[in-house]
């Protein structure tokens, strides 16, 4: 369980402070007994009710199950990649819609990796020596082009430019030696669907990323938002009918490039399902609440049905969810998260509209066809 700690982390001093960050991860204020807390003055309470809300904010990371299989993912991509000849390496792309935790998941991995090297290879890390940076995470800005992309590593990384004006191929020389000397092994590359493979420089920036991963001895791993309907493994071409089986100018054996260098794995929103799934479901709402500064929350008293109808299974409108009615709990006295407090929270648009839509199939289901193919009510 990890504390998110800062925004999406654009240097490696960034993601350095992300890491230290992790090493001390938010802890619930000591929770003395209710008639001690009742006894409190209204300073003290106070005091101690803001720690509460500052906990409940940064609150935690969870560990999904999902997230845990494509962890195991990844792993297993770097140890195949640990002694593979020259050339790029297998990477993986993980696709799906949004608000379901792929940013967090890459960069929980990111950070678990990093953490191990550090105690593994602590000398590596020596300040007083050359810099090691096994990880580089960077998201692509959108209408991204190679110079923008061979940028942010360079930011990333805080590389010195040669010049005021630097050509896009100077930047990448300097990225790639970089990237050799520092001793990088992970390299995730955030947001990929705003890489518009439809237009030309969104083709260029594509090849562009699969010449980095030639010469950098790293293993790739993309994220982004319906990465299979982006075009990103056919160059931006529709992936039905629109292609020959040769073309002239490449574009088959470019898009095999893509695609026979990434595996790709969907993290999808929770369902409910299966037996299985709904399990999972409520062992991660269960896991949430064991976590809660509350003084009469009890855990697995939620009803997973109904947030997984508030939240769509959504793990970020979850965590919203979670968070803001345990502020409520605090600030009403209830310290306990109850269906009215989570009834007056408004989550995110999508969330909300899911919600009011399966009410609304409730209330009024779908006709039934009698044996005469007539419609009938339920």
């Amino acid at each position: 369980m990890i504390h998110p700690g800062f925004s999406e982390p654009r240097t490696k001093e960034e993601w350095r402070a992300y890491l230290a960050a992790i090493a001390h991860p938010p802890r619930m204020p000591a929770m003395p007994a209710w008639a001690a807390y009742q006894a409190m003055d209204d300073a003290e309470r106070e005091i101690f009710n803001e720690a509460r809300d500052d906990y409940h904010s940064a609150f935690i990371i969870l560990r999904t199950p999902p997230m845990d299989r494509i962890h195991a993912q990844i792993t297993k991509k770097l140890k195949l990649n640990k002694g593979a000849p020259a050339g790029a390496r297998p990477g993986i792309v993980i696709d799906g819609p949004p608000t379901v935790g792929k940013s967090t998941l890459v960069k929980t991995f990111a950070a678990d990796y990093e953490m191990g090297l550090r105690r593994k290879y602590p000398e590596r890390f020596d300040p007083v020596g050359p810099d090691y940076i096994p990880v580089v995470y960077i998201s692509v800005p959108a209408g991204a082009t190679p110079k923008m992309l061979s940028a942010a590593i360079a930011e990333y990384m805080n590389l010195e430019l040669p010049r005021a004006g630097a050509t896009s191929t100077e930047i990448t020389t300097l990225v790639l030696k970089a990237l050799r000397k520092c001793g990088t092994q992970l390299f995730i590359i955030d947001d990929i669907h705003f890489l518009d493979v439809s237009v030309k420089d969104g083709r260029l920036a594509n090849d562009h990323l699969k010449n980095l991963a030639n010469f950098c001895a790293a293993t790739f791993v993309y994220t982004g938002v319906e990465v299979l309907k982006s075009g990103l493994f056919l160059e931006g071409r529709s992936p039905i009918g629109s292609l020959p089986a040769h073309t002239s100018d490449g574009h088959t054996e470019r898009a095999t490039q893509t695609s026979g260098r990434f595996t790709l794995f969907q993290l999808d929103r929770f369902k409910i399902d299966t037996l299985e799934a709904a399990r999972e479901w409520a062992l991660v709402i269960k896991s949430m609440e064991e976590e809660l500064g509350l003084f009469k929350h009890k855990p697995g008293s939620l009803d997973w049905e109904y947030l997984h109808d508030r939240t769509g299974g959504s793990i970020n409108s979850l965590s919203i969810l979670i968070r803001e009615a345990a502020l409520d709990a605090v600030a009403t006295g209830s310290e306990r998260i109850t269906k009215k407090i989570m009834n007056q929270i408004v989550l995110p648009r999508a969330s909300e509209e899911s919600y009011r839509n399966k009410r609304k199939r409730r209330r009024n289901p779908p006709p039934t066809q009698t044996a005469e193919g007539e419609a009938e009510a339920i």
